[in-house]
């Protein structure tokens, strides 16, 4: 077992899209198109909606990872929506029954000519040596390029 720590940090991670702040809205808040693009990872990671309570007050449960092995579990809350512009949910993420990191994350979505700007701040504290602040970058940054691709 890790000794006992907690370690914070921000993780700030930007995209620029050439498609409206609606349709990037729209690959957030419904849950068919966030299957598709919302985990880090290769070919080889697999996604899947548990819970998707899009509004206010509404969970959200997910779990990913690679194919075999065991299974990441994101449990979230939405804390703040404003449609096509922001999101602000809370976020825990477990695997093999251990909590490794909390955090908030705030998704803001800005024009940028005839596209959108997504800017992701993650409010990280890292449980017991769990993860790192590069780890989370990278797959955030990961994540993000599958969205591009979605999009």
């Amino acid at each position: 077992m890790n000794a006992i720590s907690t370690e914070h940090d921000t993780v700030v991670v930007k995209r620029t899209y050439a498609a409206s702040p609606d349709r990037v809205f729209a690959a957030w808040s419904d849950p068919n198109a966030l299957v598709r693009w919302y985990t880090p990872g290769d070919d080889s990671w697999t996604a899947q909606i548990v819970a998707h309570d899009f509004g206010v007050g509404g969970v959200k449960q997910i779990t990913f990872g690679p194919r075999g092995e065991a299974q990441y579990q994101e449990n979230g809350r939405y804390e703040d929506i404003v449609a096509d512009r922001r999101l602000c949910y809370s976020m825990t993420i477990s695997r093999a029954g251990q909590r490794i990191t909390t955090s908030m994350v705030t998704v803001d979505l800005l024009s940028a000519g005839d596209g959108t700007e997504v800017i992701v701040t993650d409010q990280l504290v890292i449980l017991d040596g769990g993860d790192t602040a590069t780890d989370r970058e990278n797959g955030w940054g990961e994540t993000l390029d599958k969205l591009g691709l979605a999009l």
